[in-house]
């Protein structure tokens, strides 16, 4: 696992930057930040380009960072951005597994891993941990470690036997499926013929 930034030192506010990978969930974390003196949320934006230009202007302590968009190879984003931008902790906020993907995301350079689904106590305590400096990992990530060490033979095995890369093409073609699947749907309400009637009068 590669070396971390240290984290915030000193009385001023932590400096955080926020990338979602949607305005409405950049926003959102921007807003549970904002209203702690402990952070100073000088930038948010979502995306790839918005990241990096976010962290060269305002050289956050921390980032908070959706990086398993539709199009990219979010572990290698995240080796990308560790090696580029050493002073800045990571922490990912995403819908993705954390028993899937937390592992691999600390590895490549992250701080730590958040799920979306957690509550609004449990994002404070993961970016308190990750800007003093330490690595913030879930209870269920810390059961996951624990039966590992304990040799649990129960434990999933098809998806760690993949390679990141192998992880990343599966996880971009499923997420096209979803967009395109989308699209239809949207193409048949515009029509007036939901896709629904029109199963129903094909098998009549």
């Amino acid at each position: 696992m590669k070396s971390r930034a240290p984290g915030c030192a000193g009385t001023e506010p932590c400096r955080v930057v926020v990338v979602g990978d949607t305005c409405v969930s950049e926003e959102g974390m921007a807003a549970i930040l904002g209203r702690d003196k402990r952070y100073h949320v000088c930038g948010g934006g979502h995306g790839f380009y918005a990241a990096e230009e976010l962290i060269r202007k305002y050289q956050p302590n921390v980032l908070l960072i959706e990086p398993f968009l539709e199009d990219r190879d979010g572990i290698l984003w995240i080796k990308e951005l560790t090696r580029e931008f050493p002073q800045t902790r990571i922490l990912i906020v995403s819908r993705q597994s954390e028993r899937i993907y937390a592992q691999r995301a600390l590895h490549a350079g992250a701080a730590g891993y958040w799920m979306k689904n957690g509550s609004t106590e449990e994002l404070l305590r993961a970016v308190a941990t990750v800007a003093a400096g330490r690595i913030y990992i879930s209870p269920v990530i810390t059961s996951l470690v624990v039966e590992k060490f304990a040799c649990r033979a129960d434990l999933p095995r098809g998806v760690d036997a993949l390679s990141d890369r192998e992880l990343a093409v599966f996880a971009m073609i499923a997420a096209r499926h979803r967009r395109d699947r989308k699209r239809a749907r949207h193409q048949s309400r515009n029509r007036g013929e939901p896709l629904r009637a029109h199963q129903t009068k094909t098998r009549l």
